[in-house]
C-alpha cells in the first residue's frame, strides 16, 4: 500500500509537494482552511474584468526559476520595469527627473554594495547593524569624498525607504548581517491565475482535497500504523504516514501549540525570523494624467513613468499622523493590451497596520472615502492632476487582517538576528524522526525567502525527502517515475 501523506495548506509549496508525491503514486490528502487553492496568491475582479493579483505579483530569482518556466508554458506575460521614476518632496514639489533617477540609481548601487558586504563580511557584522545604517555610512563616505552632495544624500536616504516595499517592514529594521538581493525582478502585468492553475493540475485531479478545513493539531503517536495524527476544527482525527506543514510563518508564530511536540530549536527559529506586513492599494483613474498626456495607447513604454516615490509629505490627512513615505508603480508602463490607468501603492510595517485596522469592516462608499482621504495628498501632487482626474475605483488588501495568512505577508530578517541561516535550516529540517516536515517560502534558501519560487522549490524538496526516506525504509522500492 502506498504511503498516505497529509499536506497542510494548498498554497504553492503544498501544491508542488503534492504533485511530486502523487506522480510517485503516493496517497495524498491536502487540508486547506480556505475555500480555494493558492494561499497568498489570489486575485480580485474589483478593478474590472482583468483580475488583478492581491497577493504575489512579482517574480524574483538569482538563478534558475521554475516560475519563469511556468510563465512561459502558460503564456503568462512578464514585465521588466524601466528605471524611470517620479520623486515628490515633502512639500509636494516634483524633483527634476534627472535628480530623481540619479538618486534611484544611487540607491540600487548602495543596495548592491550592502549585499556584497553581507556576503563577504557577514561573520564580522554586528547583529544590531541595519541596512539603513549602511545607507547612512555609505552616504556619509560619499559626501566626504565629494562623490555625493548634501542634496543627493537627502534624496538617497529618503528613497532608501523603498526597501520596505520589498520585505514588508522598514529599512531601519532590515538586518545588514543577513541581507541579500535577488538578481532578477519582473512583474506579472496580468495575474498568477494560469501559473497557479498549472501547479494545481495534478493535486486537483488526483489528490484528496479538503477545503474549509482548519488544522488544529499535529501529533506524532507511537504504536500506530500511521504515526501522525492530524486533528481539524470539526473534531475529526485523521492518521497519516507523514505530514507536511506549509502554513505561513506568521500562522506558525501564533499557533505553535498546534504542534505539541515541536522541537525547541524549531520553536526558537519560528520566533526569531520576522514576518513582514506588506499591503497594496490599487487606485484607478480616468486617465494617466501623470504622463503629461504625452503617451497614447500605441506608444512603446520606453519613457513612461514606472515608479513614483514620495518623501515624507507635510500636508497629509488626519488619518496619516506619521506622514508616511510611500511608493507606487504605474500600470500605465505596461505594454498594450495590459496598460491601465492604475497606480499600485505599496505600504508596509506600521503604515500597513494603520490602514488595514482603519478600513477593517468598512465597505462601499465609506471604505473608498477613507482611502481617498488618505491617498489624495499623494496622487494629487503628481503632474497634471486636476479634480477631473479623481479616482474611479479603489482596491485595498487586508493581509494584516487575514488570520490564515498569519496576519502579514512573508518572512524577513530583522536587525538583532544572530543565526538566520541556522534558523531557516532548523525549520526546513523539520522533525523527520516524528514524520513531521515543513515547507513554504520561510524554509527556502536565502535567495528564495519571501518568493513564489522559494515556496515552490521548498515543496518539491520536502517531497523528495519523504520519497527517499520511504525508499530507504522499504528496501529501495522504486515508485512510478515519469
Amino acid at each position: 500500500m502506498a504511503p498516505h501523506i497529509c499536506i497542510i495548506g494548498a498554497g504553492v509549496s503544498g501544491l508542488r509537494c503534492a504533485t511530486v508525491l502523487l506522480e510517485q503514486s503516493y496517497n495524498v490528502t491536502i487540508i486547506e482552511a480556505r475555500n480555494r487553492i493558492g494561499g497568498r496568491i489570489a486575485q480580485s475582479d474589483q478593478m474590472g474584468p482583468l483580475e488583478v493579483d492581491i497577493g504575489a505579483n512579482w517574480v524574483h530569482s538569482t538563478g534558475h526559476n521554475p516560475i519563469i518556466e511556468l510563465a512561459k508554458e502558460t503564456g503568462t506575460p512578464l514585465h521588466l520595469w524601466k528605471e524611470n521614476t517620479l520623486l515628490v518632496d515633502g512639500e509636494g514639489q516634483l524633483i527634476p527627473s534627472s535628480e530623481a533617477n540619479r538618486a534611484l540609481k544611487q540607491v540600487w548601487e548602495i543596495l548592491d554594495l550592502a549585499s556584497e558586504h553581507s556576503k563577504s563580511q557577514g561573520d564580522h557584522i554586528h547583529p544590531a547593524a541595519s541596512l539603513y545604517s549602511f545607507f547612512e555610512s555609505s552616504c556619509e563616505s560619499a559626501v566626504q569624498c565629494g562623490d555625493m552632495t548634501e542634496r543627493e544624500r537627502e534624496l538617497v536616504l529618503g528613497m532608501s525607504q523603498m526597501w520596505g516595499a520589498y520585505v514588508g517592514d522598514g529599512v531601519e529594521l532590515q538586518s545588514l548581517k543577513f541581507f541579500y538581493l535577488e538578481d532578477y525582478d519582473c512583474f506579472i502585468p496580468t495575474n498568477y491565475q494560469k501559473i497557479i492553475a498549472r501547479i494545481a493540475t495534478v493535486p486537483l485531479a488526483q489528490g484528496n482535497m479538503q477545503f474549509n478545513t482548519l488544522m488544529t493539531s499535529v501529533e506524532h503517536r507511537t504504536g500506530e500504523s500511521c504515526p501522525v495524527c492530524v486533528t481539524t476544527s470539526d473534531g475529526n482525527a485523521q492518521y497519516f504516514d507523514d505530514v507536511v506543514i506549509t502554513t505561513p510563518l506568521g500562522w506558525l508564530k501564533q499557533h505553535e501549540e498546534s504542534i505539541p511536540q515541536l522541537h525547541p530549536r524549531i520553536t526558537s527559529a519560528i520566533d526569531s525570523i520576522s514576518f513582514g506586513r506588506l499591503e497594496k492599494v490599487l487606485i484607478e483613474f480616468p486617465t494617466a494624467y501623470w504622463e503629461y498626456g504625452s503617451v497614447d495607447s500605441q506608444t512603446e513604454p520606453d519613457d513612461v513613468v514606472s515608479f513614483v516615490h514620495w518623501l515624507s509629505p507635510v500636508n497629509t490627512s488626519h488619518g496619516n499622523p506619521r506622514h508616511w513615505r510611500l511608493e507606487c508603480v504605474s500600470f500605465h508602463a505596461f505594454e498594450a493590451p495590459y496598460r491601465r490607468n492604475i497606480l499600485l501603492f505599496y505600504t508596509f510595517g506600521d503604515c500597513s497596520a494603520h490602514i488595514t485596522s482603519s478600513i477593517r469592516g468598512l465597505e462601499g462608499p465609506s471604505r473608498n472615502e477613507w482611502l481617498q482621504v488618505f491617498f489624495k495628498p499623494y496622487y494629487s501632487t503628481l503632474p497634471g492632476y486636476a479634480e477631473i482626474h479623481a479616482p474611479t475605483r479603489f482596491l485595498a488588501t487586508e493581509w494584516c487582517n487575514d488570520d490564515f495568512a498569519g496576519n502579514g505577508c512573508y518572512s524577513n530578517f530583522q536587525a538583532g538576528m544572530t543565526d538566520a541561516a541556522q534558523d531557516v535550516e532548523a525549520i526546513r529540517h523539520g522533525m523527520p524522526e516524528q514524520h513531521i516536515y515543513f515547507a513554504g517560502e520561510h524554509t527556502a534558501p536565502f535567495d528564495g525567502l519571501g518568493t513564489v519560487a522559494g515556496a515552490y522549490t521548498s515543496g518539491e524538496k520536502v517531497a523528495r525527502r519523504i520519497i527517499e526516506s520511504n525508499q530507504s525504509a522499504s528496501g529501495s522500492i522504486n515508485y512510478k517515475t515519469n
